[in-house]
């Protein structure tokens, strides 16, 4: 049986009888409530995956509702109903965060398959949040020497920046994982953290696989392709033994940050071994 729980809110006890017997019956544990205030005291005293709302609600309404739902950061998925419905809603609904928007009278066949779809994303995003927690976990820096309290301090320096970074040393000391403080530590932290190994990608085809190219451009390019540079636009980018980067790779490269004016470019160097 499944263990995920719903909250309906709805002010019409019918309404509320009957979502609550299909979903029961489709082995969810579900809770009823007829206002928006009596919802919130029970999203803030238990733990819903799932909320069915209705927007026409007494007292508060259900957007109302929704927003302070975000508010608080309560760790649940928002499925909209209304009787009402409009497109200025169903955007609304969806920009406050609500994953689908539903209208009365209720198809139950489609309602159960909106509850489906709503847990399952749930569900893969909190995967995708766990396999982030522990891959940064295993890539957290370790030690308490003096060197590493140094180290700690220049990360903690540059990582707020926008600046490039340059990360040098031997072989196996670690450059990727300060790399990867670095982003974690960041405001661009949230963004793509894009790792571009410059000693295994061919001189002719470095500039390809930097900056894109589009169909037709040159011998191969059978379709459009978009370059790292694009892929981590809000993030950062870490180029990787950049040494082997031929020279003329490596001006243009620093020639797009240098324009600064464009977002495409936002994305932040970490270079390794060589300065850039």
């Amino acid at each position: 049986m499944s263990k995920e729980r719903i909250l309906v809110v709805d002010d019409e006890a019918g309404v509320r009888s009957s979502l609550q017997g299909i979903l029961e019956d489709e082995g969810y544990r579900v809770d009823t409530d007829g206002t928006a205030e009596g919802a919130l005291s029970r999203l803030a005293g238990g733990l819903y995956d799932l909320v069915l709302l209705d927007i026409w609600l007494p007292h508060m309404d259900g957007m109302k509702a929704l927003e302070r739902i975000r508010d608080q950061d309560l760790d649940t998925s928002v499925i909209m109903i209304s009787g009402h419905g409009t497109i200025e809603n169903a955007v609304r609904a969806i920009q406050l965060g609500a994953y689908n928007f539903v209208e009365k009278p209720l198809s139950l066949d489609k309602t159960v398959i909106a509850v489906k779809n709503a847990l399952r994303q749930r569900k893969l995003e909190q995967e995708n949040r766990d396999l982030r927690d522990r891959v940064e976990s295993r890539e957290a820096l370790i030690g308490e020497s003096a060197v590493m309290r140094e180290l700690d301090k220049q990360i903690a320096i540059a990582a707020p920046t926008n600046g490039r970074v340059l990360i040098f040393g031997e072989n196996g000391t670690g450059k990727e994982l300060v790399a990867r403080s670095v982003h974690a530590q960041s405001l661009r932290s949230k963004g793509s953290f894009v790792e571009v190994n410059c000693a295994a990608i061919p001189e002719e085809l470095i500039e390809s696989e930097l900056f894109g190219h589009v169909k037709g451009s040159f011998t191969g390019a059978v379709s459009d392709k978009r370059g790292k540079f694009e892929a981590a636009d809000g993030g950062t980018l870490f180029l990787d033994e950049i040494g082997d980067m031929s020279l003329k790779t490596r001006r243009r490269c620093c020639a797009c940050f240098r324009s600064g004016s464009s977002s495409l470019w936002g994305a932040r160097i970490r270079s390794a071994s060589t300065v850039v």
